[in-house]
């Protein structure tokens, strides 16, 4: 039985782009128009709610991410290594492919179709 909570790794991909553009869009509304500078408290509030809210899709992402290239979940810590940490999560969940076939954490998301 599918979990119905799961999105799957496209679902999740669009939410975290989706919620990232909408709260992009309402910080961008804190913003004087005229001088470009914040307003106030309610720019870092903003920014606060953005980045709480974006820490956990983001966490769930580079951890099936990682499973899919049969890695574990934990090498997401790896992300806290200033410079190092973000090049690293560049190559290995951005650019690199997964694992072809089944792996110790399911079978192949891409060869289910």
């Amino acid at each position: 039985m599918a979990n119905p909570v799961s999105f799957g790794l496209p679902g999740l991909l669009v939410a975290n782009f989706l919620l990232f553009f909408i709260l992009g869009l309402l910080g961008l509304m804190s913003v004087d128009p005229v001088t470009g500078m914040p307003v106030g408290v309610g720019y870092w509030i903003g920014i606060l709610v953005l980045t709480a809210v974006m820490i956990w899709p983001t966490i769930c992402i580079y951890g099936k991410r990682f499973h899919d290239r049969d890695k574990s979940a934990w090498w997401v810590l790896i992300s806290l290594v200033p410079i190092v940490g973000f090049i690293w999560i560049l190559v290995e969940c951005g650019l690199l492919q997964g694992t072809e076939g089944p792996n110790r954490f399911g079978p192949d998301p891409v060869a289910e179709g």
